[in-house]
This record gives structure tokens, C-alpha cells and sequence, in this order.
């Protein structure tokens, strides 16, 4: 997860940027990017904003698509440490 502060850069390709919000207006935002450069960002009405909350397992279901952060065990099993619930349709990275 990326936090508050956006610890992320730009992508590979340009097409993912991570970082804190220096300007915004009705069809942009200027991104500040890790590395200090900024990029602008057009956005719309239709534009889907996410937000995370915290969960419990209870919210974990069979068919639920995840990522999980955690330590390898020596089976090959994890021990996590976070668990993200990812929206249908999102790609892992």
C-alpha cells in the first residue's frame, strides 16, 4: 500500500505515479513525486477515487481477489503481515 505521503514514483511506462497532491483544480491534479520531480494528472466526474479502511477477517471471502505482504515461511507458506482487499478488476503488482 502506499501511504498518505505516497512513497511511490512514476512507472515503467509513465502510466502509474505515486505521491502528495500539490495542486488540484476542477479537471487536474499535480502529483509531487518521490524523486521531487511532479507530474499532472487530468482527472473527470467519472474518474474513481478509492479509499481504504481497516478490516478485520471477517471480511476476508472465498473469491475475494488480495494482496498479501508477509515473510515466506521454509514450506513455502506465508506468515502475513497486512492482507489488502482489491477491487474486481484491479491487476496485481
Amino acid at each position: 500500500m502506499t501511504n498518505r505521503n505516497g512513497n511511490r514514483s512514476a512507472g515503467q511506462n509513465g502510466n502509474f505515479a505515486g505521491g502528495e497532491i500539490i495542486a488540484k483544480d476542477a479537471t487536474s491534479i499535480t502529483v509531487k513525486l518521490q524523486d521531487g520531480s511532479s507530474k499532472i494528472v487530468f482527472v473527470s466526474s467519472s474518474t474513481p477515487v478509492l479509499t481504504s479502511v481497516q478490516g478485520n477477517l471477517n471480511d476476508l471471502n472465498v473469491g475475494d481477489n488480495i494482496t498479501v505482504i508477509g515473510t515466506q515461511n521454509s514450506d513455502g507458506s506465508i506468515t502475513s503481515q497486512s492482507i489488502q482487499i482489491r477491487p474486481i478488476g484491479t491487476p496485481q503488482r
